[in-house]
């Protein structure tokens, strides 16, 4: 029945039956919204957490080849921090590297010996550029501005840059296999 055909009673019963379903709906769509936005939220922070794997297998930087590299910087530790080195096909390998980033900090991360590994930033110290992996002949570039660093230890080999690539403490832990990073 059309409600233009009602008395001015019945209408308004008929439009206060209409409006607890429509606002129903209104807030169910608006739910559903934010939970398939909360959903794209996720998967775009998960997408930031990249890992870029070297091809080459060749050796790219020298090193020490103790249990902790790296220096510089000290920090607390997290489960954030902790790289499973079974699960990056380029750490495997003595002269593998990766960059990938961590607690907001993108990093390069390179084996340097079977137990040995140089953890730095991947920011460079010029104009806040992301470093490529280093070459193999041990050198990483920004593409930039074209400053270059030591992959043994991240000195500037290569202006505009004026400050070395900073450098992080890591432990390796060979019965579990696992990189801690402190940042």
């Amino acid at each position: 029945m059309n409600t233009s055909e009602l008395s001015p009673l019945a209408e308004y019963a008929a439009d206060e039956h209409k409006t607890p379903r429509r606002e129903f709906l209104v807030q169910a769509a608006s739910m559903l919204g934010l939970t398939v936005s909360a959903g794209a939220v996720i998967t775009l922070v998960n997408a930031c957490e990249t890992t870029i794997i070297k091809s080459s297998d060749s050796t790219t930087a020298g090193g020490t080849s103790g249990g902790t590299t790296g220096g510089g910087t000290t920090g607390g530790t997290t489960s954030s921090n902790v790289i499973n080195i079974a699960q990056e096909a380029a750490l495997q390998r003595t002269g593998g590297a990766v960059i990938k980033t961590i607690n907001s900090n993108p990093l390069v991360i390179m084996r340097t010996s079977d137990t040995g590994f140089l953890v730095l930033t991947a920011v460079c110290t010029h104009e806040g550029c992301t470093v490529e992996l280093p070459s193999s002949n041990g050198v990483i570039q920004c593409l930039c501005h074209g400053s270059q660093f030591s992959a043994s230890d991240g000195r500037v080999l290569m202006g505009p840059a004026g400050g070395r690539l900073k450098s992080y403490d890591a432990t390796f832990d060979k019965t579990a296999n696992t990189l801690t990073i402190s940042i």
